[in-house]
Protein backbone atom coordinates (compact mmCIF):
# COMPACT_ATOMS: atom_id res chain seq x y z
CA UNK A 1 0.00 0.00 0.00
CA UNK A 2 3.07 2.26 1.02
CA UNK A 3 4.41 2.15 -2.56
CA UNK A 4 0.95 2.58 -4.29
CA UNK A 5 1.41 6.72 -4.98
CA UNK A 6 4.81 6.24 -6.47
CA UNK A 7 3.83 3.51 -8.85
CA UNK A 8 1.11 5.55 -9.71
CA UNK A 9 3.31 8.45 -10.23
CA UNK A 10 5.39 6.09 -12.23
CA UNK A 11 2.88 4.75 -14.77
CA UNK A 12 1.25 8.18 -15.30
CA UNK A 13 5.12 9.51 -16.40
CA UNK A 14 5.66 5.95 -18.72
CA UNK A 15 2.55 6.66 -20.27
CA UNK A 16 2.86 10.63 -21.02
CA UNK A 17 6.48 9.60 -22.10
CA UNK A 18 5.15 6.99 -24.72
CA UNK A 19 2.66 10.34 -25.75
CA UNK A 20 5.38 12.40 -26.53
CA UNK A 21 7.56 9.85 -27.77
CA UNK A 22 4.99 9.09 -30.86
CA UNK A 23 4.68 13.10 -31.51
CA UNK A 24 8.47 12.68 -31.91
CA UNK A 25 8.38 9.74 -33.89
CA UNK A 26 5.97 11.17 -36.15
CA UNK A 27 7.54 14.65 -36.69
CA UNK A 28 10.81 12.93 -37.33
CA UNK A 29 9.48 10.32 -39.53
CA UNK A 30 7.62 13.30 -42.08
CA UNK A 31 10.93 14.88 -42.26
CA UNK A 32 12.52 11.74 -43.43
CA UNK A 33 9.53 10.80 -45.52
CA UNK A 34 10.13 14.36 -47.29
CA UNK A 35 14.07 13.67 -47.33
CA UNK A 36 13.66 10.06 -48.82
CA UNK A 37 10.50 9.98 -51.32
CA UNK A 38 11.04 13.65 -52.83
CA UNK A 39 7.79 14.91 -51.78
CA UNK A 40 7.02 17.36 -49.26
CA UNK A 41 4.95 15.77 -45.91
CA UNK A 42 2.63 17.56 -43.76
CA UNK A 43 1.89 17.13 -39.87
CA UNK A 44 -1.16 17.94 -38.21
CA UNK A 45 -1.17 18.03 -34.17
CA UNK A 46 -5.24 17.83 -33.52
CA UNK A 47 -5.63 19.64 -30.10
CA UNK A 48 -9.53 19.33 -29.66
CA UNK A 49 -9.38 15.66 -31.54
CA UNK A 50 -6.38 14.59 -29.79
CA UNK A 51 -4.93 13.49 -33.26
CA UNK A 52 -1.51 13.08 -35.32
CA UNK A 53 -1.88 13.12 -38.71
CA UNK A 54 0.65 12.62 -41.88
CA UNK A 55 0.40 13.32 -45.03
CA UNK A 56 2.41 13.51 -48.60
CA UNK A 57 1.93 15.77 -51.48
CA UNK A 58 0.92 13.73 -54.74
CA UNK A 59 0.64 15.80 -58.08
CA UNK A 60 -2.19 15.53 -60.07
CA UNK A 61 0.39 15.87 -63.09
CA UNK A 62 0.75 12.77 -65.18
CA UNK A 63 4.67 13.31 -65.45
CA UNK A 64 4.48 9.93 -67.88
CA UNK A 65 2.01 11.20 -70.58
CA UNK A 66 4.09 10.34 -73.10
CA UNK A 67 5.73 13.91 -74.88
CA UNK A 68 2.99 16.18 -73.71
CA UNK A 69 4.83 19.31 -72.10
CA UNK A 70 4.06 19.87 -68.63
CA UNK A 71 3.69 23.18 -67.50
CA UNK A 72 4.59 24.27 -63.82
CA UNK A 73 1.04 24.73 -63.05
CA UNK A 74 0.64 21.02 -63.89
CA UNK A 75 2.94 20.39 -61.57
CA UNK A 76 2.33 22.24 -58.74
CA UNK A 77 -1.70 21.35 -58.49
CA UNK A 78 -1.85 18.62 -56.34
CA UNK A 79 -3.36 17.24 -53.17
CA UNK A 80 -2.15 15.82 -49.53
CA UNK A 81 -2.95 12.00 -49.35
CA UNK A 82 -2.60 10.35 -46.17
CA UNK A 83 1.05 7.85 -45.73
CA UNK A 84 0.61 4.61 -44.31
CA UNK A 85 2.27 3.94 -41.51
CA UNK A 86 5.56 2.12 -41.72
CA UNK A 87 4.60 -0.14 -38.39
CA UNK A 88 0.76 -0.62 -38.93
CA UNK A 89 1.14 -2.69 -42.50
CA UNK A 90 -2.25 -1.59 -44.29
CA UNK A 91 -3.09 1.86 -41.89
CA UNK A 92 -2.68 5.61 -42.47
CA UNK A 93 -0.15 7.32 -40.22
CA UNK A 94 -3.10 8.64 -38.05
CA UNK A 95 -2.72 8.48 -33.78
CA UNK A 96 -5.96 9.11 -32.25
CA UNK A 97 -5.10 9.41 -28.44
CA UNK A 98 -8.50 8.57 -26.87
CA UNK A 99 -8.38 5.52 -28.88
CA UNK A 100 -5.46 4.38 -27.87
CA UNK A 101 -5.66 2.53 -24.32
CA UNK A 102 -1.80 2.70 -23.98
CA UNK A 103 -2.40 6.65 -23.93
CA UNK A 104 -5.75 7.26 -21.52
CA UNK A 105 -6.32 10.42 -20.13
CA UNK A 106 -3.38 11.95 -22.14
CA UNK A 107 -4.82 15.30 -23.36
CA UNK A 108 -2.90 17.57 -26.62
CA UNK A 109 -3.58 21.11 -24.67
CA UNK A 110 -1.55 23.43 -27.29
CA UNK A 111 0.05 22.35 -30.72
CA UNK A 112 1.31 25.03 -32.89
CA UNK A 113 0.74 22.55 -35.54
CA UNK A 114 -3.29 22.25 -36.04
CA UNK A 115 -5.39 21.76 -38.59
CA UNK A 116 -5.29 25.74 -39.99
CA UNK A 117 -1.11 25.73 -39.30
CA UNK A 118 0.38 22.51 -40.01
CA UNK A 119 3.79 22.00 -40.38
CA UNK A 120 5.21 21.17 -43.71
CA UNK A 121 8.71 19.39 -44.53
CA UNK A 122 9.86 20.08 -47.58
CA UNK A 123 12.28 18.03 -50.02
CA UNK A 124 15.22 19.09 -47.86
CA UNK A 125 13.65 18.27 -44.04
CA UNK A 126 13.36 21.52 -43.66
CA UNK A 127 9.95 22.28 -41.45
CA UNK A 128 7.80 25.31 -42.45
CA UNK A 129 7.84 26.68 -39.01
CA UNK A 130 8.75 25.63 -35.58
CA UNK A 131 6.94 25.31 -32.51
CA UNK A 132 5.43 23.41 -29.31
CA UNK A 133 3.12 20.22 -28.65
CA UNK A 134 2.17 20.00 -25.41
CA UNK A 135 0.88 16.82 -23.76
CA UNK A 136 -1.39 16.37 -20.21
CA UNK A 137 -1.96 14.02 -18.18
CA UNK A 138 -3.08 15.40 -14.41
CA UNK A 139 -1.10 17.89 -13.61
CA UNK A 140 1.97 16.20 -15.31
CA UNK A 141 2.51 17.74 -18.81
CA UNK A 142 5.45 17.40 -21.53
CA UNK A 143 6.45 19.87 -24.47
CA UNK A 144 7.63 18.77 -27.57
CA UNK A 145 9.36 21.20 -29.54
CA UNK A 146 10.36 21.48 -33.35
CA UNK A 147 13.55 23.56 -34.01
CA UNK A 148 12.30 25.47 -37.21
CA UNK A 149 16.27 26.28 -38.02
CA UNK A 150 17.62 23.02 -37.96
CA UNK A 151 14.04 20.62 -37.75
CA UNK A 152 15.45 18.85 -34.25
CA UNK A 153 13.02 17.79 -32.37
CA UNK A 154 13.07 17.77 -28.29
CA UNK A 155 11.13 16.89 -25.43
CA UNK A 156 11.09 18.35 -22.09
CA UNK A 157 8.84 18.25 -18.98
Amino acid sequence: MLSWPQLSSALVEARLSGAAEEVVNALEYAQLSAKTSGRNTKVVIDEPADKIRLRHYKSSADLFSGGDVLLASDIESGSYEPIPHPLNKGFDYLIVLKNEHRFSGIDITQSDFGNDNPVYFDTMGAPSHGGTATLTLGARQIVVTLDQLTGKVTISN
